[in-house]
């Protein structure tokens, strides 16, 4: 049996349709204007004065997130962290986690020393060492949950988990080492690759705007083909 809707109904329902999908259009442009003003908000913060730890640790952390820093401190080597699996440039590697002590005891912060192929780790390690007491980069808020494996390595850097590795307090931001380049950019050949790229709007919401409304407007011209007013036969015609 086929179900044949009045057409007031069938109507009603296409309307509501076609509505619906008005409202998902203009909400993926109120979306696109809100990421725009995100963009703008976090620029703006990375392009102020880099701030000290002195700087970030009075203030709330999301009042920190995308600014720079640049800093001194202490460097506990010897309990680095290892992210594993970590693709970059076509080529698998991994990425080292150091603490950097703010003061003799702690508090520390977390900072991702940066990215480089699988096999390089002990002359990374080595180069680091070596380097000064000071850092620079980018101070990032919304971290993700990671987990140790069973070689020892982690799936990602975790404040709140790794710090129970670890003697003294951990502060719940991290650091990404590095300046801020374009997010095409090669890397120059230097190892660790220390980098971040400025924030942007990755989400096409314009184009789903386009969809919705496009679908709504195709919704509505086959409702208007198929409800068109039929032209009433002439006597002539019905001869």
């Amino acid at each position: 049996m086929t179900l044949r809707l009045p057409a007031p109904v069938l109507l009603a329902l296409i309307a509501a349709v076609a509505a619906l999908l008005v409202g998902l259009g203009i909400w993926q442009l109120q979306r696109n204007d809100w990421k725009n003003d995100l963009v703008e908000a976090r620029n703006a913060r990375t392009d102020a004065t880099p701030l000290t730890f002195d700087d970030a640790r009075i203030r709330d952390p999301e009042a920190i997130d995308y600014y720079r820093l640049a800093d001194g401190g202490e460097w506990d080597h010897e309990r680095s962290f290892i992210l594993a699996n970590r693709a970059r440039f076509q080529t698998k590697g991994e990425e080292l986690v150091t603490p950097l002590l703010l003061a003799a005891g702690g508090p520390a912060v977390l900072v991702n020393r940066g990215w480089y192929p699988d096999g390089e780790r002990d002359q990374v390690r080595a180069d680091l060492e070596a380097r000064s007491e000071s850092v620079e980069g980018l101070i990032s808020v919304h971290t993700s949950t990671g987990r140790e494996t069973a070689v020892g390595t982690w799936t990602a850097i975790d404040p709140t988990a790794m710090a129970r590795d670890l003697p003294y307090e951990v502060l719940p931001w991290i650091l990404i080492e590095g300046d801020r380049v374009a997010a095409t950019a090669n890397p120059d050949g230097e190892l660790p690759v220390q980098r971040y790229a400025a924030f942007t709007n990755t989400t096409p919401h314009m184009e789903y705007a386009l969809t919705w409304f496009g679908l709504a407007a195709a919704l509505i011209a086959v409702a208007a083909v198929r409800f068109r007013p039929r032209r009433r036969a002439t006597h002539r015609e019905r001869q």
